[in-house]
């Protein structure tokens, strides 16, 4: 009766391993995940700072030309004593300098829609990442099997210090896989002082 209640747990605390590794596995693979889409969020970050970087800059020399036209208006306004050559020359520098205004104000509204674009695809882009992680289900981890094909004839073996599974079936005249089976250990290397093993012998 003992025996059978000492495989019992035994089999419960290998589910119980195999059960934490898995979750340390999905836990690892959300963080890449997430570390992922915090690297994707600075890059569209940088590009948007360097967007509204070139926007400033359009706003700045639109002003400029604006000032530029505004002066040339008013000379214009006030050529009373200029020759006709000399007004149809401001008149079209005037034109050209209203031309490059309108432009850059195209160009500024071309810039402003991009950025709330790559905005909109970064928020799709998290959210999808963030999904995959919800829905992202456990790595099936195969079940290890043991053997029975070991002699039911033995005695129970409490570890001591500094001995491994190996040196435990030298010192008995047993076989190492025939603990390992008897007692379903996963890891022959993690094998803890003071744990009881049954010891098969012929």
């Amino acid at each position: 009766m003992w025996w059978i209640m000492r495989n019992y747990c035994s089999k419960i605390f290998t589910a119980l391993i195999v059960l934490f590794s898995l979750c340390l596995q999905t836990a690892t693979k959300a963080n890449i995940q997430v570390a992922n889409l915090k690297q994707d969020l600075e890059l569209i970050s940088r590009e948007v700072a360097g967007l509204r970087s070139e926007v400033e800059l359009l706003r700045r020399e639109n002003a400029q030309l604006r000032v530029v036209v505004d002066s040339f208006s008013k000379k214009a306004n006030s050529s009373q004593g200029l020759s006709s050559a000399q007004v149809v020359q401001l008149n079209s520098r005037i034109s050209v300098l209203e031309k490059k205004v309108q432009a850059n104000a195209s160009s500024q509204i071309q810039i402003q829609s991009d950025i709330n674009k790559q905005m909109q695809d970064l928020i799709k882009q998290m959210n999808l990442g963030f999904d995959k992680i919800s829905k992202s289900s456990p790595v099936q981890v195969p079940a290890q099997t043991f053997s029975t094909d070991y002699p039911q004839k033995g005695f129970v073996h409490k570890v001591e210090k500094g001995e491994t599974v190996s040196s435990i079936a030298k010192k008995y005249k047993s076989q190492i896989q025939w603990i390992i089976d008897a007692n379903q250990i996963s890891d022959p290397k993690k094998v803890f002082v003071g744990k009881e093993l049954f010891v098969p012998q012929k």
